[in-house]
C-alpha cells in the first residue's frame, strides 16, 4: 500500500510526463503547420549503421580529422547524398548544406532566425570572454557598433606599419637556395602587425631581439586557439576537454594585455572622452572600474606615460596622432573587461585569416611559375620600380586581386561555419526528391554550411572548378556562392572598409606579396615536395599541413638597383655596368655598345645611379 508521500510523488511525476507529452504534441502540430505553410519537404538523410546515436558519422569524422581530409570527406558526402542533407550526430539531427541560397538565408535573409549559439560561447569563453566572435543579439549589435567604425580606409591603408613588419619577415628568408618553411613566419608577421594595429605596440616576435615574453605570447596564442578548435569539435561535450596548459595560456594572454588595456583607460580619462554608447558597468561597478584603472596607472608609472606620449606624437604627417585601435575603442567604453574581450576577439580575425591566406597563396605560387611570372610582370608594370606600393596602386592590380580571390575560392580560410535556429524557420532549398524545395529547420537545430564544397561545385563554377585559374574572375560577380569572409550583417568587420572595397586582410596579403615580387626573382617549391597536394590544417581557420617549404631566389643586383631609381627616367636608363651577384660583387660586366646612350646622363644622375647600385651591393653582400 502506497503512503500519502509516495502517491503524491507518483501523481506529480505522472503530471509532468503528461505535460511533456502534451507540449511535444502541440509543438509537432505547430511545426507541421509551419512546414506546410512554406511548402517544406524533408531533406535527404545520410545513411547510418547506427541510426540512434549516429556513431558511424562521429567515427568517420574523427578519422577524417586525424587524416587531414575532413573537408574532402564532406565534399564527397554532398556529391553522393545531396547538396543539403541531414545527419544524426550523437542523437541530434544536423543539417549540412553547400547551397548558396541556404547560406544566404542563414547569413542574410533569415538572419534574425539564427544565432551563434551557447556551445560556441562555452568553447571560447575562457580566452575570448564575451566579444563579437561569440556574441548574439543585443550584445553582438553593441560589439559591432564598437568595432566596425574602426575599420576605415585611413586605418587599413597604414602601409608604413605593414612595411616595417614585412621587412622583418623577409629578413628571415635566406635567398640563397636554402629551403625554408615560410608559413610560420607569416603567422608571426601577422601577429606582429595585428598587435601593433590593435594595441599601439607590437610584440615584435620576428625581431632578433624579441623578448621571451613576446615569444611566449606567440606560443600561448597559437596553443589556445588550437584548444578552442578541439572544444568546438566536441560540441555539447566540450566540457569534457580539460587542459591545464590551455588555462595557463589564456591567463598569460590576459595578463599580457591587462596593462595595455589599463593604459588605454587612463588615456581615455586624460582626454576626457565621454561614452555615447552603452557599456557593461554603471554605479558602484563604475567606481570599482575607476579605482582599478587608477591602481593600474600607478603601477605602470612612467613607462605608460612614455607610451602615451609616443602614441600621441607618432604620426604620418607630423600633425596627426598615430591611429591605435584600442585607444579609439576606449573612447566609447571604459570597461576594462569589455575592452580586453573585444580586442582579443579582433586579434583572432586580424592574425589567422591573413596568415592562412598568404600561406595558401605561396603554396600555389611556388608550384605555378606561370602565375608567379604574370604576377611579377603586373607588379613591375604597375609600380614602375617604385617601392613601396601605395594603397591606390594595390587596389589597381587586377591580376593580384584575381589570384587572391582564386586562392580564397579553392582554399577558404574559414571553410565551414554553423549556426543554431532560435525559432522554427526554413531553408529555401534542399527538400523534396530533387532538392529544390524548402527545408524545415526546427528551433535549436544546427545548420552547417560548407564553403569549401560550395566553392568547388562544377555546376556553380564550371567544369574546371577544381583548377586554379585566376582569369575566371574577369567580369565575374560571384554573390553568395563565394563566401571567403562570411556575409550578411555578420560579415567580417575588416571587409567593410570604405568605398574602395578593400579589406584589411586582403590589403596586408597584397602588400606582402608585392614586396616578395619586388625582392625575389622566383619562389620555387622544394623539389621533393612538388607533387605534394595542398592538405588541410583545420582549426579555427584553415592553413597548410606540412607548411610551405620553398626556395627564394633574389633579384639580380642590377634589377634591385633599377627598382630604386626614379620612375620617370628609369625605363630609359642603360647602365654603364652590371654587377653579377653569382660571381661576386667585384665582377663587372661592361656593355660597351651602350656607352653612347649612357653618355647623355648628367653627372648628378650618374651619381644617383651609383648610390643606388652601391646600396644594393651592400644589401646583397649582407645576404
Amino acid at each position: 500500500m502506497l503512503g500519502p508521500i509516495e502517491i503524491s510523488l507518483v501523481t506529480f511525476s505522472g503530471t509532468l510526463l503528461l505535460y511533456a507529452v502534451y507540449y511535444q504534441l502541440l509543438y509537432l502540430i505547430s511545426s507541421n503547420k509551419f512546414a506546410r505553410r512554406y511548402g517544406c519537404k524533408p531533406a535527404r538523410a545520410d545513411r547510418h549503421w547506427d541510426p540512434i546515436l549516429g556513431l558511424d558519422f562521429v567515427i568517420s569524422t574523427i578519422r577524417a580529422s586525424r587524416g587531414k581530409y575532413q573537408l574532402k570527406d564532406l565534399a564527397q558526402r554532398f556529391a553522393t547524398v545531396g547538396r543539403t542533407f541531414t545527419s544524426n550526430v550523437l542523437g541530434e539531427v544536423l543539417i549540412f548544406t553547400d547551397e548558396p541560397k541556404n547560406a544566404q538565408a542563414v547569413l542574410a535573409t533569415h538572419f534574425n532566425d539564427f544565432d551563434i549559439g551557447e556551445l560556441r560561447r562555452q568553447a571560447t569563453v575562457k580566452l575570448l570572454g564575451h566579444g563579437i566572435f561569440n556574441a548574439d543579439g543585443a550584445y553582438w549589435q553593441h560589439s559591432r557598433a564598437l568595432i566596425r567604425p574602426n575599420f576605415v580606409r585611413k586605418q587599413v591603408a597604414d602601409l608604413p606599419l605593414m612595411e616595417h613588419h614585412v621587412q622583418h619577415m623577409m629578413s628571415h628568408l635566406p635567398g640563397n637556395g636554402t629551403p625554408i618553411d615560410i608559413q610560420p613566419f607569416f603567422f608571426r608577421m601577422t601577429l606582429d602587425t595585428a598587435t601593433e594595429f590593435l594595441f599601439g605596440r607590437s610584440i615584435n616576435s620576428l625581431r632578433p631581439d624579441a623578448t621571451a615574453e613576446s615569444k611566449h605570447f606567440s606560443w600561448a596564442f597559437d596553443y589556445s586557439l588550437g584548444c578552442i578548435a578541439q572544444k568546438m569539435r566536441l560540441g555539447k561535450f566540450n566540457w569534457m576537454y580539460q587542459d591545464r596548459k590551455y588555462t595557463e595560456a589564456c591567463n598569460f594572454i590576459h595578463n599580457y594585455v591587462r596593462p595595455i588595456i589599463a593604459d588605454a583607460v587612463v588615456h581615455r580619462r586624460e582626454k576626457n572622452y565621454q561614452s555615447n554608447k552603452p557599456t557593461l558597468v554603471s554605479g558602484a561597478a563604475a567606481a570599482i572600474e575607476a579605482k582599478k584603472a587608477a591602481d593600474a596607472a600607478a603601477k605602470l608609472g612612467k613607462d605608460n606615460a612614455l607610451i602615451r606620449e609616443k602614441a600621441d606624437d607618432d604620426d604620418d604627417d607630423g600633425n596627426e596622432q598615430r591611429y591605435t585601435f584600442l585607444y579609439e575603442l576606449a573612447k566609447h567604453t571604459g570597461n576594462e573587461n569589455e575592452l580586453r574581450d573585444q580586442i582579443i576577439n579582433t586579434l583572432i580575425a586580424g592574425r589567422d585569416t591573413t596568415a592562412s591566406l598568404m600561406s595558401s597563396t605561396l603554396f600555389i605560387l611556388s608550384r605555378r611559375p606561370d602565375v608567379w611570372a604574370k604576377l611579377q610582370a603586373e607588379v613591375t608594370a604597375s609600380l614602375e620600380g617604385k617601392a613601396p606600393p601605395t594603397f591606390e596602386q594595390i587596389k589597381d592590380m587586377k591580376y593580384l586581386r584575381f589570384v587572391l580571390q582564386e586562392v580564397l575560392r579553392l582554399y577558404p580560410v574559414v571553410p565551414l561555419n554553423a549556426k543554431f535556429a532560435n525559432k522554427d524557420t526554413f531553408l529555401p532549398r534542399g527538400g523534396g526528391p530533387r532538392g529544390d524545395q524548402p527545408v524545415f529547420v526546427q528551433k535549436g537545430q544546427m545548420v552547417i554550411w560548407v564553403i569549401y564544397s560550395m566553392h568547388r561545385r562544377e555546376d556553380l563554377w564550371g567544369a574546371d572548378a577544381a583548377e586554379f585559374r585566376p582569369e575566371r574572375w574577369e567580369g565575374l560577380q560571384a554573390g553568395f556562392k563565394f563566401l571567403p569572409f562570411n556575409g550578411g550583417p555578420r560579415i567580417c568587420p575588416a571587409k567593410i572598409t570604405a568605398s574602395s572595397g578593400q579589406q584589411f586582410a586582403l590589403t596586408e596579403a597584397s602588400y606582402t606579396i608585392i614586396r616578395l615580387c619586388q625582392t625575389f626573382s622566383k619562389i620555387e617549391c622544394v623539389n621533393d615536395q612538388k607533387k605534394r597536394p595542398w592538405i588541410e590544417s583545420l582549426n579555427l581557420t584553415c592553413s597548410v599541413t606540412g607548411g610551405v617549404n620553398c626556395l627564394a631566389s633574389p633579384l639580380k643586383m642590377y634589377d634591385q638597383a633599377m627598382h630604386r631609381l626614379p620612375g620617370p627616367w628609369r625605363p630609359h636608363y642603360t647602365p654603364l655596368f652590371r654587377l653579377d651577384v653569382e660571381k661576386g660583387c667585384d665582377a663587372l660586366q661592361l656593355p660597351i655598345a651602350d656607352w653612347r646612350r649612357t653618355i647623355t646622363f648628367s653627372l648628378g644622375q650618374l651619381s644617383s645611379v651609383a648610390v643606388h647600385i652601391i646600396q644594393g651591393a651592400c644589401r646583397v653582400k649582407r645576404q
